[in-house]
Formats: structure tokens, C-alpha cells, sequence
């Protein structure tokens, strides 16, 4: 008796399975046979069809260098995930503490190789993924576990035309086991069930027909051999006498209601249905109200095609598959084999060809008279007319055997293969990407043109940082839903210093008993993820080495010597920086003694700098104190006035305000100077009045006492 569940399970897959991805099975597949090459390239029935012909069936493959470049720019360009403290009660400290346990979450699962498989998997197969799970092998509390899936068992919804998963309305898993290992993830009534289930299959059942896609496994993919291999819709029975059953494993959207912490201070929800008493009431001690509301929530069904192995709501908040495609046009994926595989069958059938025409024409034949031939007959000259050293011999008085001209290869096949191997780098990766050396003569201009053909990378590189910012995101309430007790982190960092890699324990969600908070609860607070990356040089340490040098010796930022050895490329690098840390320090006589020069240089410049702006409030104090002495002899006598004007600009004045520059007499001013007493000062044009006369007017110095 099938379950209803299981049912639904199956029958969800055999849509999804013939709206689309039966198809992309067969692609996938082929275009991972034209990346292989080694034979693959060529179909059984062409390679029968050129045997039957005599003519042979070379591969000179182009794909594989190009998707090698590709993985060798991924490879070298570092991520580097920093989070941003954006609501809630995150802040800026707990941000820093979030970013050091995410790089530990991805150090600990060994990322990187990972993330090289999910690229390869897109740039060959269309499609990569991640899965993104907790795991509880090595730890009780759980732990990120993340994992890349083969892209052929992954089936996302066919109706869906999104590249984040959560605007799908579900994705399946499929996956082939044995009874052990369902014994093993399940229980042992699981086991029996599906024993049962077996049981009344038929031999008519177990065949899947044509349309079957091999999947992949170390082992031979000859599927009938002397025991037969058995399949049907959702079953397999190899030559080891060990049945496996296909599993599909189903996530889905569905709305329900929800136990939700609400926090009011800060505005954050939590789903917390799964979570146990103890943890409800600390979130309540902190201020949290335990409410019920509507919410879109991940269900999660494991069937094989007439048993339910697991059937409730999934612990996480997303599916646990996360995507890259390299190509992405609204639910249409493209890898980098795919237009290639076209110009790639033009260059192996051209070489083919020409190759043919080379040894079919390599012995044109031979024009012999009738009995003419001595030494050999004409079945032998047949057979050894192409020998180096072949001497023949012929009667007195008959005609010279003539060797026959060979026609020359056609130009079309040679420019057919010229426009086959453009084609492929075109549609790949250019040849100044692959390292092939072209006509440019100096290292400026090949880095200039790898530089350029890092465009061909742009979609492909933008489609990945989209991926990791939804891998991060996700690792991030992964870590904020499970990580939620007390844990020291040991985290390994780079001493700036010395530049070996040391460890720092992190410690958190710490209560603080004095002061009744928690220390770095990563539990609460939204944050955003910065994914960085270091486009590639020659290596990354040496691009991180021609900045800092640009920076210190033309910006004039200064960067300590310990840094700039880091960055270097010297061997035993550690050892130079961990010697320079323990001398304190020292330095040659010379270098010190020039650092002092420099310093004094300085000092000096900012004194010569000091003094002429002092001189030149001076020299203006001294101007605005002579103007004014004239604007007083002027209001004195203002008859002057257009004397004084005259006069300045014929000492080349430059009026710097509306004319006159001295203002002209009123009509109903008196011309006559009124009683002045004398004022003392100098009438010479080149050296007026000046404050620092008489600035000691008024002291009487040099006498003491009373006058009395």
C-alpha cells in the first residue's frame, strides 16, 4: 500500500523530470564528454561510421585549456566576506565578532576546493550548487556543514524563472541508496517498508528505457554485463547483488501558523516553533513576546517512489540548495561548453579531413608500360611505391615509370580549422587569458590585453559574487538560529606583525552575569554581507606587493617594513619578519641617519613656512596702517584727494574697487584745512608711515621713582 505522500512525491518528480530536466541530464552530459574529450568528443555512431570509411576520427581539444583558464582566475581570486551591522541590535563590535565566526564556518568546511567543484560544475554542466546544512557527526550542538551536489540530481522547479531560490515553489534531490544506508538515516521499520515495496516488483518493472542518463561514479559505465543490470521507475539492481532505490528528496513552500518571537525594541521576528522551552524563556528574559502569525515556512518530504521516509517542517528558514549559474536568462542556463561544442565539432572533422587528404595523397600512384617492370611486379610497386629507397628496374628501351602528382590540400579545410580554433577561443576564453603569447612585445601590453579579456569573465564572475552573498546570507541565520548557546571559536588570523598564522578564541553568546546581558549574541541583529574579491595578478601576494610599493613610494602612505615583507615573494618570509620583530627594530647607521635628515628637512620646510606667513600678516598689517594714515590726511585735507589718485596710478597701482581709487572732494566740502596740529611722519613715498614707529611712545624708560 502506497503512502499518499510518497505518491505526491513521485509524481511532483516525474513532471519536473519531463518538463525539462531529462533534457538538460543528456546535455549536461555530453557537454561534460566534450570538456573530457579523450575519445568523447566523437559520437558512437560517427566514429562507427568513419571506421567503416577507413578515415580516422582525431579530437584536438580546445574546451579543455579554456575551462582550466577560467577555474585558474577563480582559483586565484580570493573572497573575503565582512558583515555590516543594518537593524535591530546589531552594531558594529558584534559585526566584527559575526565576520571572524564566518570565515571560521568557511575554514572549517575547506570552502575553497569546494567552491572550484560548484564553478566547474556551472561552466560545463550549466549548473552548480551548494547544499547548506547543520551537522551533527563531530559535534552534539551542530555545526555548518556545506557540501556541492552533482548538478544531474538536482531538479529546481520547472516553472520558476528566478536565480535566488526562495522565489521557487520548491526543488527536489534525488539520490540512489541502499537499504543500509535508508536503515541508517531512518530507522529499521523504514527499511522493512521499502523491503516490502520491493518485493513486488517485476521483472517487466525494472527498465527505464532510453531516456535513462548513467550518473556519474568511479565505476565502468558498461550497465549490462554477465549477471544483467535491472532498472525501473524508481529502482536498480547492479551485478553486486546490492538493490538501491531512488530517494527523492523534496523541499517546498507553504504557508502555516507559526510560533514567532517578536523583540519590539528592536523589531526582529524569529521563528522559534522548533526551538525548546529553555531557549523560549531566555529570549522572553530579554524582552521577547511569544506570538503566533501566518508564515511562509519550508515543508519537507523524503519518499522513495511508494514509501514516506520523513515527512515535517524543515529546521531551516531556506531550502539547503543554493545555486551558481554562469549564465542565467531568466530560467535558462548556459555553461561555456555549449556554444563551443559546434565550433569544437568543426575543428576535429577539418583536422580529420585534412589529415585524410595528407595520407591519401601522400603515394599519388604510378604510371607504368605494359610489362615494363623487372625487379618487382605491379601489385608489389602498389604496395611499396611510397618506400624511401625504393629502386625499380625496367626493360631496356620501354618507358620510365612516372610517379603521378598529388593534388594539394583544398585552402577551405585550412581555413576552416583557422576560423574553428577562433571560434572556440570566441566563445571561451581569448588565448591572452589561456597565457598563449601573441604579437605584443612588451609585459604592458600582454597585461593589458589579459586585462581586456577579463571581460569575456564578467557575467560569469558577477553571477558567482550573487552566489556567495546567498550562500553567505544563508550561513548567516544558520548560525543566528543554531549557533545560539555559549562556544569558544578557535579562529585562525595572521599576526600583522610577525605574519605567522596564530589562533584567537572567540567566545559567543556569553551571559554576563554583572550586567545581565548576553556578550556577542550573534542570535539577533540584521546584517548585511560585503563579499570583496582580489582581481588576479601574476599571484595574489604579487599584486598585494606592487600596491603597497605604489602606495609607499608614490602616495607617500607609509607602510611598516614587516607589512611589505608579508606581501613579498622571498622565501622564508617568516623567518626575515620574525628576525626584524626580534632585533627591535635595527636598522643600518646609514638608513637611520637619512630618516633623521629627512625628518629635519621637514622641520625646516615647516618653519620656512611659518616665517612667510608671519612676514606676510606683517607686510599687510604694515599696508592697512599706511592706508589709513593717508585716509586720515585725506579727511583732513580732502583737496589731495585727486593728487593722491594721480599719483598712485602712476606708481602702477592696480585698482582693485570701483574708480575713483581715492574718493573725489563733495561739492559742498570746504577747500581750506582746518587747524591741525603737525603730525610727524614721513613724506617719502618708499618708505610710509609705519605702526612700529613710536611704538614706544608713552614708557618712560630708564628712569624709576616717583617724579615728585
Amino acid at each position: 500500500m502506497s503512502d499518499k505522500a510518497a505518491r505526491e512525491n513521485w509524481e511532483r518528480y516525474e513532471y519536473a523530470r519531463t518538463r525539462g530536466h531529462r533534457g538538460y541530464v543528456r546535455t549536461a552530459r555530453r557537454n561534460e564528454e566534450y570538456y573530457l574529450g579523450g575519445g568523447l568528443q566523437w559520437t558512437q555512431v560517427d566514429l562507427q561510421y568513419l571506421q567503416s570509411q577507413k578515415r580516422p576520427a582525431y579530437e584536438f581539444n580546445e574546451i579543455r585549456p579554456a575551462i582550466h583558464a577560467a577555474l585558474g582566475y577563480q582559483i586565484q581570486n580570493r573572497m573575503d566576506l565582512t558583515l555590516l551591522p543594518v537593524g535591530g541590535e546589531a552594531d558594529q563590535h558584534t559585526a566584527t565578532i559575526f565576520s571572524k565566526t564566518l570565515r571560521h564556518v568557511m575554514n572549517d568546511n575547506d570552502f575553497h576546493p569546494i567552491e572550484t567543484q560548484v564553478v566547474a560544475d556551472g561552466l560545463i554542466e550549466q549548473r552548480g550548487y551548494y547544499e547548506l546544512r547543520i551537522d551533527f557527526d563531530d559535534s552534539m550542538r551542530g555545526e555548518v556543514k556545506i557540501t556541492d551536489l552533482d548538478p544531474r540530481d538536482v531538479i529546481p522547479d520547472p516553472d520558476a524563472k528566478s536565480y535566488d531560490p526562495d522565489d521557487w515553489g520548491d526543488v527536489i534531490i534525488t539520490r540512489w541508496v541502499t537499504l543500509d544506508e535508508i536503515e541508517q538515516q531512518y530507522d529499521k521499520d523504514k527499511r522493512a517498508e521499502v523491503e516490502r515495496e520491493l518485493e513486488t516488483v517485476t521483472d517487466d518493472d525494472w527498465d527505464e528505457g532510453s531516456e535513462h542518463e548513467e550518473r556519474n561514479k568511479f565505476g565502468a559505465e558498461d550497465r549490462i554485463d554477465s549477471h544483467g543490470t535491472l532498472r525501473d521507475r524508481g529502482y536498480e539492481q547492479l551485478g553486486d547483488d546490492i538493490k538501491r532505490v531512488r530517494v527523492i528528496d523534496r523541499q517546498f513552500w507553504k504557508y502555516a501558523l507559526t510560533e514567532v518571537a517578536v523583540f519590539p525594541a528592536t523589531g526582529d521576528i524569529r521563528v522559534v516553533e522548533a526551538m525548546d522551552d529553555s531557549r523560549k524563556a531566555e529570549m522572553e528574559a530579554q524582552g521577547a513576546i511569544l506570538t503566533k502569525r501566518v508564515t511562509k515556512r519550508v515543508m519537507w518530504v523524503v519518499s522513495t517512489p511508494d514509501t514516506e521516509l520523513f515527512n515535517d517542517w524543515s529546521p531551516y528558514e531556506h531550502f539547503t540548495v543554493v545555486p551558481y549559474f554562469p549564465d542565467f536568462r531568466r530560467g535558462k542556463t548556459r555553461g561555456w561548453v555549449d556554444n563551443a561544442r559546434g565550433p569544437q565539432d568543426a575543428l576535429n572533422k577539418g583536422l580529420s579531413q585534412f589529415v585524410h587528404i595528407v595520407n591519401s595523397t601522400a603515394n599519388g600512384g604510378w604510371k607504368v608500360e605494359e610489362n615494363s617492370l623487372t625487379n618487382m611486379t605491379i601489385h608489389e610497386l602498389e604496395e611499396q611505391g611510397a618506400q624511401t629507397g625504393l629502386v625499380i628496374e625496367y626493360r631496356a628501351g620501354s618507358t620510365e615509370p612516372k610517379k603521378i602528382e598529388t593534388n594539394q590540400v583544398p585552402r577551405g579545410i585550412e581555413s576552416l580549422i583557422e576560423m574553428s580554433q577562433a571560434a572556440v577561443k570566441r566563445t571561451t576564453m581569448p588565448e591572452a587569458m589561456r597565457g598563449e603569447s601573441g604579437p605584443e612585445l612588451t609585459g604592458v601590453a600582454i597585461q593589458s590585453k589579459q586585462y581586456a579579456a577579463q571581460q569575456q569573465l564578467a557575467i560569469a564572475l558577477d553571477n558567482l559574487a550573487r552566489t556567495r552573498r546567498l550562500l553567505a546570507r544563508r550561513v548567516i541565520k544558520l548560525v543566528q538560529t543554531f549557533y545560539d548557546d555559549y562556544r569558544v571559536l578557535r579562529i585562525t588570523e595572521t599576526d600583522p606583525k610577525t605574519g605567522q598564522p596564530t589562533t584567537v578564541p572567540v567566545t559567543i553568546n556569553e551571559w554576563d552575569e554583572a550586567t545581565g546581558t548576553m556578550i556577542n549574541d550573534l542570535t539577533v541583529g540584521e546584517y548585511d554581507v560585503v563579499v570583496t574579491e582580489q582581481p588576479m595578478s601574476v599571484t595574489f601576494e604579487h599584486s598585494q606587493f606592487e600596491q603597497a610599493m605604489r602606495l609607499r613610494s608614490e602616495a607617500g602612505v607609509y607602510i611598516p617594513d614587516h607589512w611589505m615583507l608579508r606581501y613579498s615573494t622571498l622565501a622564508d618570509k617568516s623567518e626575515i619578519i620574525q628576525d626584524t620583530a626580534n632585533q627591535g627594530q635595527q636598522q643600518d647607521p646609514e638608513k637611520l641617519a637619512k630618516a633623521e635628515l629627512l625628518k629635519a628637512q621637514a622641520r625646516k620646510a615647516l618653519a620656512d613656512v611659518d616665517r612667510t606667513d608671519s612676514e606676510a600678516v606683517n607686510k599687510a598689517i604694515e599696508a592697512l596702517y599706511s592706508a589709513l594714515q593717508t585716509a586720515e590726511i585725506i579727511t583732513m585735507n580732502p583737496a589731495a584727494a585727486p593728487l593722491a589718485d594721480q599719483l598712485l596710478r602712476s606708481g602702477g597701482f592696480q585698482d582693485r574697487d570701483a574708480a575713483p581709487i581715492v574718493p573725489a572732494l563733495p561739492a559742498n566740502a570746504s577747500t581750506t584745512p582746518p587747524d591741525t596740529p603737525v603730525v610727524e611722519a614721513s613724506t617719502n613715498p618708499l618708505t610710509p608711515a609705519n605702526p612700529g614707529v613710536g611704538r614706544l611712545d608713552g614708557f618712560e624708560g630708564g628712569e624709576t621713582g616717583d617724579s615728585a
